[in-house]
């Protein structure tokens, strides 16, 4: 790059000949690479080709500081010396390796010599470079330092600091930086916040430190709960900084007591410690009024503290708190029994209001994020037919080229015969943009059955076939310019049908004479609420319908009280169709088929209908449904899952002495069977929206990503088709994206995206919903632990948590070390204190966690044992007994002992 500026080709900007020098690193290596091999061919006699010959000839040219018949010095030398004797380089481009990101960090040079791996990084370059004085030393260190400052990836912001250290400042150095350590105390990320903490603390008792700077940043850190270690080293200085500087008492009380909401139970100690030495310091540090303030302060943290952080403070704690503590038991937390929607105004979905709402509601549904608003969007495609203005066509041009960007440089004549013909992307994604392009033609062709839903690299979830048949039904009445609804629109917040709505749209497809379309049925009993008031106006409506099948069907889910099956729902088969169907059983598995017809879907419509109504219910009369087991029929999908210990040994070939490296993990393993135990067969139909995941198998890790991207993509939108019943579903998600606790982006999104589907209301989670909610609250991704921390704080007041079904999920990740104890700990601290029924859901889940624990504690055990105390203390209830005995065995762990004495006692 510098060769083109010189020759005035090119005047590169500073980024570009950042990106040029930093890749000069792995150039040299190659040619420094060369040249030793060369070289040691020669030495040892081995006759060279011409070519190799020429190739020495050219590189010992180009290494122009090497003097003649002299040994070659080491391969980082040879690099470092090509560097080193480049002035322009090393002035003009490594300086700009501190602004910008291009991979600093990663790039490297190798070489083999001998079967001996060599790699040369540009930290040792660099370091080689300071050292000599190429570099200037004061120079790097301030630039690394600003270098924190930027908003780069953390790996690279990591590459930094590691420099920083290896440059060994001194004191006197680090002290000529104060400003910039102390700008970094207001980075978001924790990493650099404890690096810059751990440079000052050893500064702070200088004379010529900036106490004042430092105290600024300190009460905005203090607040930070992502902070620990940086806190804790803060509040360890604060006591040398108190014997310096006595004036500043006031304001470290404040600070110590600012610390006292911190959610860690070691910051709360080590804070609560602090304040206590300051308020009974020998010679008074505090003015009576600073003193009164200070306790008065205090109290207002009384409810957040631990039990060692309350014990160190309680001398200071009023009076009127201690006894004004309740003793009898606050009130107890109870999961929801029964779970039924609201259906009211408050919840009612607004329908698209006119042609305008439709054209805007286009851009959003194309963003593929919403599916209320893909609902709203089809209902006013067919609820407003004959408003659409005369060159709507033109209007949804935009969206058209958003769809189909090569169609801008196309003309009308070509535009309009691609619009014929277009290339329909796959899975859920393109079903929605199928239907924009079949509206802007006119609806002249179907194209919704085009959409793909299994390629090379993707494989749609099961689900997004039913999804397809719906808007393929919509797109059909559309061409017949039917004005008719979908039956599965959803009428009330998020995805619930009332019952009268779903019978007054059938009478209306009854008075057309339209057939009503069995994957649409299904989803609409799936979502509907069968117990709501809605269904004592819908019962007297069901006599008018001509169907005979759905009359009796909706008349038993519809029911105050439903009884046994009716001998409709068992599916008699004639003897042609049990040939077929063993004949079937000889052939090579294939996607389920869906019936087209009604009356041939009734039976897997009753199915559905009956699954949702009793989630956890046996149904004997469905057996003749299908010809083997099949989860979701006659009884529920009840997968097991288990925690499996694997490992993986491999030789490192290249390393001197060829070791051998063993990997070990522990992997989360969903085994899917019936409830009679017997493998999971094939669903029947693709109607039976609880059973189409049971048998799915991904295969190989490798492959699982196959079904993983789609899937995490189009999770909402399969979620709203089973909105009462989704446990199929997170169990097939928890199969893909929960089998080991390592960062990996689709598995943080595909767990985001489930997890948000908790924060709705609804029934009480299930076992499916606990575990996710368990591997949520533990998972290795910051982002997910709060959404999880979210979701089980918004569960308390909805009564969704099942405490019991979360604290064994908990405690059976731990007991298998799948995850480490802090994450919970940590995570579990932040909920406490928040109000009396969210103190008891997690005592009760510590209640069910800890005797799943094993009898030889784990690492951190203690402070799940504090955090259990502190909830005890706030609840006034006992211990019970499958505790008790986990702490007798506890006791004589002396870190364990006293905590546990105490819950004992």
């Amino acid at each position: 790059m510098l060769d083109f500026e010189r020759l005035g080709f090119i005047t590169p900007t500073p980024r570009l000949l950042a990106l040029s020098a930093i890749s000069e690193l792995i150039k040299y290596g190659a040619q420094a690479s060369t040249l030793r091999q060369l070289n040691n061919y020669e030495n040892t006699r081995v006759t060279l080709t011409k070519t190799q010959q020429v190739g020495l000839t050219e590189l010992q040219q180009r290494f122009e500081q090497l003097t003649p018949h002299e040994q070659l010095p080491s391969f980082e030398t040879l690099i470092y010396e090509k560097i080193s004797h480049n002035p322009v380089f090393f002035e003009r481009a490594v300086p700009l390796f501190f602004d910008f990101d291009i991979n600093q960090d990663s790039i490297s040079a190798h070489s083999q010599e001998h079967k001996l791996w060599q790699r040369v990084t540009w930290r040792e370059i660099i370091l080689r470079l300071t050292a000599s004085g190429h570099l200037d030393r004061a120079d790097i260190l301030t630039r690394c330092l600003l270098a924190l400052r930027r908003d780069f990836r953390r790996p690279l912001l990591t590459w930094f600091k590691e420099l920083f250290l290896a440059l060994r400042p001194t004191p006197a150095e680090r002290l000529a930086r104060q400003a910039e350590l102390t700008e970094l105390l207001a980075h978001p990320l924790p990493l650099v916040v404890n690096f810059a903490l751990d440079q000052l603390k050893d500064l702070w008792t200088e004379p010529a430190f900036r106490l004042d700077a430092l105290l600024l940043y300190a009460e905005g850190l203090l607040t930070r709960q992502d902070l620990k270690t940086g806190i804790k080293t803060l509040l360890g200085g604060f006591g040398k900084l108190l014997k310096r500087h006595p004036a500043q008492a006031p304001t470290l009380a404040r600070l110590y007591a600012a610390a006292l909401a911190h959610a860690d139970g070691a910051v709360q100690e080590r804070a609560a410690r602090g304040l206590a030495d300051l308020l009974q310091a020998k010679k008074p540090l505090l003015t009576p009024a600073e003193t009164a303030e200070t306790t008065d302060s205090l109290r207002h943290y009384a409810d957040l503290l631990g039990p060692a952080a309350r014990a160190l403070v309680a001398p200071w704690l009023a009076a009127a708190e201690e006894t004004a503590t309740p003793t009898e038991p606050g009130e107890a937390y109870a999961p929801l029994a029964d779970f039924q929607p609201e259906i009211s105004p408050a919840t009612a979905i607004a329908p698209v209001a006119d042609w305008h709402e439709l054209l805007f509601l286009t851009g959003q549904v194309l963003k593929h994020d919403d599916p209320g608003a893909l609902e709203r969007w089809v209902d006013g495609l067919l609820r407003l037919q004959g408003h659409w203005p005369a060159d709507y066509a033109a209007a949804l041009q935009p969206y058209v080229q958003r769809i189909l960007p090569y169609l801008k440089d196309k003309t009308a004549t070509e535009q309009a015969a691609i619009l014929k013909n277009p290339s329909l992307p796959d899975g859920h994604a393109g079903l929605a943009q199928a239907l924009v392009l079949s509206w802007a033609n006119g609806f002249a062709a179907p194209l919704l059955p085009r959409v793909s839903l299994r390629e090379t690299y993707s494989v749609a979830d099961p689900l997004v076939a039913v999804e397809q048949q719906r808007l393929a039904h919509a797109e059909r009445l559309l061409r017949q310019r039917q004005p008719l609804p979908l039956l599965s629109t959803p009428t009330h917040a998020p995805h619930w049908l009332a019952p009268e709505v779903l019978v007054q749209r059938l009478l209306a497809y009854q008075a057309a004479g339209e057939e009503p379309m069995p994957a649409d049925v299904a989803v609409a009993l799936a979502r509907l609420a069968y117990a709501s008031p809605g269904a004592d106006a819908a019962r007297p409506l069901l006599p008018t319908l001509d169907h005979e099948g759905l009359r009796e069907l909706l008349g038993w889910l519809l029911a105050a009280a439903p009884g046994p099956l009716p001998v409709a729902a068992t599916g008699r088969k004639s003897l042609l169709k049990q040939f077929t169907e063993r004949l079937g059983q000889l052939l090579p598995p294939a996607a389920a088929p869906t019936p087209a017809a009604l009356a041939e879907a009734l039976p897997w419509l009753w199915a559905v209908a009956a699954r949702t109504r009793q989630p956890a219910a046996e149904f004997p009369a469905l057996a003749a449904l299908t010809p083997g087991p099949c989860p979701g029929v006659v009884g529920p999908w009840q997968p097991r899952w288990a925690l499996v210990r694997e490992s993986n040994t491999y030789v490192e070939k290249w390393k001197p002495g060829k070791p051998e490296v063993t990997n070990r993990w522990t992997e989360l393993r969903i085994e899917p069977a019936t409830s009679a135990g017997a493998p999971a067969g094939a669903a029947p139909s693709g109607l039976l929206l609880y059973s189409l995941h049971a048998a799915l198998k991904p295969g190989h890790a490798y492959h699982r990503w196959h079904h993983t991207t789609p899937l995490v993509a189009d999770f909402p939108f399969l979620e709203a088709l089973v909105p009462r019943l989704p446990a199929p579903l997170h169990w097939h998600l928890l199969g893909l994206v929960a089998t080991r606790d390592a960062p990996d982006s689709s598995a943080r999104e595909g767990l985001s995206q489930a997890l948000r589907g908790l924060l709705t209301v609804g029934p009480a989670f299930d076992e499916a919903a606990a575990l996710l909610l368990a591997v949520g609250l533990t998972n290795n991704a910051p982002v997910c632990r709060a959404l999880a921390l979210e979701v089980l704080l918004a569960a308390v007041p909805t009564r969704r948590l099942d405490p019991t079904r979360l604290g064994q999920a908990l405690g059976q990740l731990l007991a298998a070390d799948f995850v480490p104890i802090p994450r919970l700990s940590d995570n579990l601290a932040q909920a406490r204190a928040i109000d009396t029924p969210t103190d008891d859901a997690l005592r009760q889940t510590l209640e069910a966690l800890l005797p799943e624990l094993p009898a030889a504690p784990l690492r951190n055990t203690r402070k799940l044992l504090e955090a259990y105390a502190d909830l005890v203390g706030r609840t006034r209830r006992p211990v019970p007994p499958a505790v008790q005995a986990r702490l007798r065995e506890w006791q004589a762990t002396p870190a364990l002992k006293k905590v546990a004495t105490g819950l004992l006692a």
